[in-house]
């Protein structure tokens, strides 16, 4: 007998736009979107949503950790008993991050060696649960990136591409570890080698991003001309704009490039990467190729202190998180919903314009838009409600209600978080 669930009294949010008080329909058997069934009866679970908003769920493509799990944490020494811990850890902190709206994301590897990359790309194959943030495949940043834009990456790991298709798959584990565990990869396009591997690597359905990078606007033309469709963080690792060499921040808005090839840009709405002025320079300049990303690390959940990561030791205080002793920054801790918020604040965007960055736009950035970041019939009922002000007040994960962190840390820290509206 067909089952299917229905939300009522609320206004849904996609596209841009607010469709007010428009029900929406689940079929609970294959636990995606779906029409109004021809029969009520069928209707076995209505949800009162109380005037609430319905929105997608969260995509946050790059992410480095969550709750204390760093997702390149395995290395040539890990032992059997080591990729178990990582396992468990791994799921446990995926549970986590679910609360917060996020309902998929690309763990993102900062540069490393080979062996990290064989052992932990496999953790980040495209996954389809109903209690965990799903993976939409790894984002691999590095390591053929620049070294005068390295940030935290660590130089010994940085290598060129002389060698072709055959060095890219000696770096990641093999062919089948890149293609079937990878989502997006970041790289600079001034390597030896690189540009010509970007059709290479799009033919693999993998993303090519420009990132971490010295490269002048002809060459980050020459990059989008060869297939890369993404910026990764905007501003951070690249030079700064200048009115007679845009470099790669002049893609997001470029005559040459034109509308059609403008590629997405992640952009980090946490207020310590980039400035309220130039998130609002940037957004206002293309906001539908605007994704926002938390850029987080493990981190990211944990109290402040002093961390060590690998050989070094990352200090975090608040929403900032810089390498000890310096001034580089080591990642975010700011959560996507509440860079949603800044947004709104910042840009004077409407929750539904503001929502759209972290949905639609993220979604079609990577190719996921008949899966995943719409409310459209025949995708996943991954859900998130959300109050007129941004807040996460439950979460749907193919269907299954989930218990929102972002309330209780409005409930707990109420005058901290209304400074930010």
């Amino acid at each position: 007998m067909p089952s299917y669930t229905r939300f009522t009294n609320c206004n849904l949010i996609d596209n841009g736009q607010v469709y007010e008080n428009t029900d929406l329909y689940i079929n609970n058997s294959t636990n995606k979107i779906c029409h109004p069934p021809a029969n009520s009866s069928d209707i076995t679970r209505t949800i009162d949503i109380h005037g609430n908003f319905i929105s997608p769920g969260f995509l946050d493509i790059q992410n480095n950790g969550i709750y204390g799990l760093s997702f390149s944490a395995l290395n040539a020494k890990s032992t059997p008993e080591d990729i178990a811990h990582f396992d468990r850890f791994y799921k446990d902190a995926m549970t986590k991050y679910l609360s917060t709206g996020v309902t998929a994301t690309c763990p993102t590897l900062p540069s490393t060696f080979p062996e990290t990359y064989k052992k932990v790309l496999p953790f980040y194959k495209k996954s389809r649960t109903s209690t965990q943030t799903d993976s939409l495949g790894a984002h691999i940043e590095g390591p053929f990136i620049s070294a005068e834009k390295k940030g935290c990456h660590p130089v010994e790991t940085f290598v060129d591409a002389k060698e072709g298709e055959s060095k890219l798959y000696d770096i990641y584990g093999g062919e089948a570890n890149l293609v079937d565990n990878v989502c997006i990869l970041t790289a600079a396009p001034e390597i030896p080698g690189v540009l010509d591997l970007i059709p290479i690597i799009k033919s693999k359905n993998i993303v090519f991003s420009l990132g971490h990078t010295m490269a002048d606007y002809k060459t980050a033309v020459k990059a989008v001309d060869n297939g890369a469709t993404m910026v990764t963080h905007l501003y951070n690792a690249m030079p700064q704009p200048h009115h007679r060499d845009a470099g790669v921040v002049g893609l997001i808005n470029s005559p040459e490039v034109g509308d059609e090839k403008t590629p997405y840009f992640g952009l980090i709405v946490d207020g310590v990467h980039v400035d309220p002025s130039m998130v609002n320079l940037a957004y206002r300049s293309n906001p539908d190729k605007c994704v926002l990303v938390t850029d987080a690390m493990h981190l990211i959940g944990l109290p402040d202190g002093t961390y060590k990561w690998d050989d070094q030791f990352i200090v975090k205080t608040g929403d900032r998180l810089y390498l000890k002793g310096t001034k580089t920054l080591a990642g975010a801790s700011t959560t996507l919903p509440h860079c949603v918020r800044n947004l709104m604040k910042w840009s004077k965007a409407s929750l539904a314009e503001a929502v759209k960055t972290v949905t639609n736009n993220a979604a079609v950035s990577i190719g996921v838009e008949h899966q995943r970041g719409f409310l459209n019939v025949g995708c996943d009922a991954d859900l998130v409600v959300l109050n007129k002000a941004g807040f996460v007040q439950k979460v749907y994960k193919l269907g299954r209600e989930i218990k929102s962190s972002d309330i209780e840390d409005f409930s707990a820290n109420e005058g901290k978080i209304m400074a930010v509206l």
